[in-house]
């Protein structure tokens, strides 16, 4: 067969992601919007159940897989055919999807090299290269140690865990505060050896979740500095992956930044629907902005090459990334007071940005962020 089980793979966690990024269009109708959101969510869901280089378990057999390709391309394609009261672009779309879903399934391999259990994990088995290899090619090395941007700035660049640390890298925000004090914004993966080297700059006493997908490694971090006060964008303690995770939190940050924080520190809460907010904070004394999501900005060589596209159409790719279209589509419902947030954030005229994924804007940050915020204030 032309494709191996490993390309599938990667075919079908990108047409994941295609199709969830094309739910959240505002230009499709929404019930294609819809269809196309639990096509997604189908596809992601059987592809980690199958024994082959992206699944996560093996539940299914390849050849199980493919016969549930084979009904999800047919299943697009009818709905193509069938929905006669939506847009002929809509229509095309569908259909177009579903032929080719059903294209690729005839051209692939039912016998799978690796799978679950079998060695790496399934990030490593689909790009054919060991952890550490992916780890320095999404992010930037040196990883999981402190490197100064400022005085009494510093960044620690890292990786994420599963799938997407392929296609991510991770990055926290260190700030020493006034009082000698280290608060850690975003915290990365835990190791003894980069508390060592943070100590060595100054205690932990603040850890923040600044949003609500920036918390997983800060249970470990809390354990390891439990005199360390953890801070938390509002509504992120009361999710239940949150609440079973054990984690502590202290406080929910406010509008105005804790007076522990001494006067060097400016919150800037931008919001959206389903309870999401992210917290921006505008470090005074070194006019640095320092955010999560609200800018993703990927250098296209570094983002794996059956992805560029998918990244290309989500608009996440340098020099002005923006955020995922889900998450646009988040705080869109709340148009009014984002761009308002982000006015706000704008008129700090940060002079550099600091945000968690991709190359971040070492200089010009203002003119950088005002493009990269083109979607919200335009």
């Amino acid at each position: 067969m032309i494709i191996s089980t490993r390309l599938h793979g990667l075919i079908d966690y990108g047409m994941a992601a295609l199709l969830g990024g094309l739910s959240a269009s505002r230009v499709l109708p929404p019930p294609v919007s819809r269809l196309l959101g639990a096509a997604g969510a189908y596809h992601a869901g059987y592809a980690a159940l199958t024994d082959y280089e992206g699944g996560l378990t093996p539940t299914l057999s390849m050849r199980q897989h493919l016969m549930l390709d084979t009904a999800g391309g047919a299943a697009l394609l009818v709905a193509g055919l069938a929905m006669r009261r939506q847009p002929d672009a809509a229509r095309a779309l569908l259909v177009g999807l579903g032929i080719t879903e059903l294209a690729v399934t005839a051209l692939s391999s039912a016998s799978p090299r690796q799978g679950p259990g079998q060695g790496s994990g399934p990030v490593a088995r689909l790009l054919a290269q060991d952890q550490h290899a992916v780890a320095h090619h999404v992010s930037y090395p040196p990883l999981d140690t402190p490197k100064p941007v400022a005085e009494g700035l510093f960044i620690v660049d890292s990786t994420l865990e599963g799938a997407l640390g392929a296609v991510l890298g991770t990055r926290m925000t260190v700030i020493r505060l006034l009082d000698g004090g280290l608060l850690l914004h975003s915290p990365t993966r835990f190791s003894l050896k980069l508390k060592g080297e943070l100590e060595a700059i100054g205690p932990v006493r603040h850890l923040v979740a600044p949003s609500f997908g920036h918390w997983t490694f800060m249970k470990d971090w809390s354990d390891a500095c439990p005199e360390a006060t953890t801070w938390a964008t509002p509504g992120l303690r009361t999710r239940g992956q949150v609440r079973r995770s054990g984690l502590r939190l202290d406080h929910d940050l406010a509008e105005t930044a804790p007076s522990e924080w001494g006067d060097a520190i400016q919150l800037v809460p931008v919001p959206g629907v389903a309870g999401f907010t992210e917290t921006a904070m505008f470090h005074r004394p070194t006019e640095t902005l320092v955010l999560t999501d609200l800018v993703i900005n990927l250098e296209s060589p570094k983002v794996p090459l059956p992805v560029r596209p998918i990244a290309w159409a989500f608009g996440v790719l340098s020099p002005d990334g923006m955020p995922p279209p889900y998450l646009r589509a988040i705080v869109r419902q709340r148009q009014a007071e984002a761009a308002r947030a982000a006015s706000r954030l704008i008129a700090l005229r940060p002079e550099r940005v600091i945000f968690a994924h991709g190359r971040w804007f070492e200089r010009d940050g203002t003119e950088h962020l005002r493009r990269s915020f083109r979607w919200l204030i335009d």
